[in-house]
């Protein structure tokens, strides 16, 4: 332990975990000390959490922890998503077994919620978006976190040309489940420090899935809205029966400003019967975007061309230009163009940037937008193609919710609408299936195509090795 004492007084010297350069502590949790480091082979500045063996989980020998942490670092690894933070690396160095995750410079939610700072409700709902799509890109995927709380959710300020948007990265997804074992949960006070945001399954012994998130999330985002935890109680015991066994006041008897739609939300991701609870992060996310959504439509009124003046020949362009559209009747298109949003960017404006998260595609009413791409190896940005009225683009993320592709920029002052997804799958469903179908079909004449190069390219190789 004299070792991990010395990397405790970084700031004495220059001292080393691996090929990480400690900078200075960051914290200390319930697992161990949490470090700001250096890469010293790529010159990244990284965070690093280290495992205090004997003092994490009694009940458990060390070998069986290690099994734990590696297994858990492992599958939380294979994440990359913008709203969850990246795991590096792991290892061990003298007897100092860490992991090593992307440093995120932000403040967490639960300083957030401690310190009363003031947020828009709409800012803080957005927040709520990028967690519940994080969480549900990871249990797509089998990942649970199993410990889903303000304190393990962080707030960054990310830079964007147009403003400056709140972003949310989730920590700690390495070592959930260390913190919520059933060991874990005889020692709550020492392990999970506040644990207001367990699920009824979790209290109980339960077996953990991806709604034990859901709950929490639920819980966490209560709190977040209100600035009052859900479960108050002045000991475990109680604190405990209250999950197990009561339902808290609806959030918006709390704060009457906040719309139903939202509230309802929350209560049902904290219902106790799992089968009544929502069944899905992504549905949290749903309702959230449907609210925003609602929101985006007021706030640009204005700006609406109503059923009765839709421009024919702009719908018709639609038709013939897109296979996506072309089945769709011109009612059809007008529905979808009414329930739509419509946005105006300046020039230079960034309308979404590469590896960000959305749900919406956009068709170009006026002006034009520039699509680009970062790739690797270059540093200059290269023009993969200039959007014109009546083009679309972003519509793999009507299909998909991977990170976007590529940026786009409006390249001369332009007027776009935005489809949104979600709203168009709760309120026009017939449509929004139709869409999903033009659109997979032109993804499937496209990979076509990049086969029969691929096939014609392997083709010559083969002749040219025989020859």
């Amino acid at each position: 332990m004299m070792r991990f004492n010395l990397i405790r007084d970084a700031t004495l010297g220059t001292v080393n975990i691996g090929r990480y350069k400690i900078l200075h502590e960051l914290g200390q949790g319930a697992m161990g000390v949490v470090y700001k480091a250096m890469d010293s082979i790529i010159d990244r500045t990284v965070a690093i959490k280290t495992i205090r063996l004997g003092k994490a989980l009694q009940g458990m020998d060390d070998k069986a922890i290690l099994k734990l942490f590696y297994q858990e670092v492992r599958i939380a690894g294979s994440l990359s998503h913008p709203n969850i933070a990246t795991i590096y690396d792991a290892g061990v160095s003298y007897e100092i077994h860490y992991f090593v995750m992307e440093y995120v410079d932000g403040v967490p939610l639960k300083t957030i919620i401690q310190d009363k700072v003031s947020l828009p409700l709409i800012s803080k709902v957005k927040m709520l978006v990028q967690v519940a799509s994080a969480l549900n890109y990871a249990h797509q995927r089998g990942v649970i976190h199993r410990d889903i709380k303000p304190a393990n959710i962080m707030l960054v300020i990310a830079e964007h040309t147009k403003s400056k948007d709140y972003q949310i990265k989730i920590m700690d997804f390495g070592i959930a489940m260390l913190s919520s074992s059933k060991s874990a949960i005889q020692r709550a006070d020492r392990i999970l420090g506040t644990p207001s945001y367990m699920s009824p399954e979790q209290v109980t012994g339960g077996e953990l899935d991806r709604q034990t998130d859901v709950f929490s999330l639920g819980a966490m985002s209560y709190e977040f809205l209100t600035g009052k935890k859900p479960f108050p109680a002045p000991d475990m015991p109680t604190l405990f029966r209250k999950i197990k066994s009561e339902n808290p006041p609806a959030p918006h008897s709390i704060l009457p400003e906040l719309p139903l739609i939202i509230s309802d939300c929350i209560m049902k991701a904290m219902e106790k019967d799992k089968e009544k609870r929502l069944q899905s992060a992504g549905e949290f996310a749903d309702q959230m975007e449907i609210y925003l959504s609602r929101k985006e439509m007021q706030e640009t009124q204005k700006m609406s061309i109503q059923l009765a003046t839709a421009d024919r020949e702009f719908l018709l362009n639609l038709k013939k230009n897109y296979t996506f559209f072309s089945d769709f009747s011109l009612e059809e298109l007008n529905k979808i163009y009414n329930i739509s949003t419509r946005h105006e960017f300046r020039k230079g404006d960034e309308i979404f940037k590469e590896g960000s998260i959305g749900n919406k595609m956009y068709i170009v009413m006026r002006g034009q937008v520039k699509i680009t791409k970062i790739f690797q190896g270059n540093a200059a940005e290269s023009v993969l193609n200039m959007m014109s009225p009546g083009d679309c683009f972003g519509e793999m993320a009507l299909v998909d919710s991977a990170p976007r592709f590529a940026t786009a920029t409006a390249s001369a002052d332009c007027s776009l609408v935005a489809i949104n997804e979600v709203v168009l799958r709760s309120s026009e469903p017939k449509l929004c299936l139709k869409l999903y179908k033009n659109l997979a079909l032109t993804l499937c004449d496209k990979l076509r195509k990049s086969d029969e190069k691929v096939n014609a390219l392997l083709s010559k190789l083969s002749e040219a090795n025989i020859n």
